[in-house]
């Protein structure tokens, strides 16, 4: 894939804490990773398996590799795109080469 692909700005947040004005610890999403994804719509299987679980707006999110996109799971982290929230279904650096992380996301409603 060459390197135009890779236009859309996404934002990885994980979950975790931040204190109030008064020092208490609140539950938020922090900034993880900052980079460019391109994006794609299911489709073939991929998106039947979707529509079988009443999760048509799901969508596969392809980045370059970052360490940081290698250690991450589906649970605690969600991905923000033009202000959506996508949660994460899946995560699989691809072929285990460390070049592309694809991440399959379905949108928060």
């Amino acid at each position: 894939m060459n390197a135009g692909a890779y236009r859309e700005p996404v934002m990885i947040e994980k979950s975790g804490y931040t204190e109030d004005g008064i020092g208490n610890q609140v539950a938020a999403w922090v900034e993880y990773y900052k980079g460019y994804a391109y994006m794609n719509n299911l489709s073939g299987s991929e998106y039947w398996e979707a529509a079988q679980t009443q999760s048509q707006n799901t969508v596969m999110f392809v980045l370059r590799y970052h360490p940081l996109l290698g250690s991450m799971s589906t649970k605690g982290y969600r991905v923000m795109h033009r202000g959506r929230e996508y949660n994460i279904n899946s995560i699989d650096n691809v072929q285990y080469k460390n070049e592309t992380i694809k991440i399959r996301a379905t949108a928060k409603e």
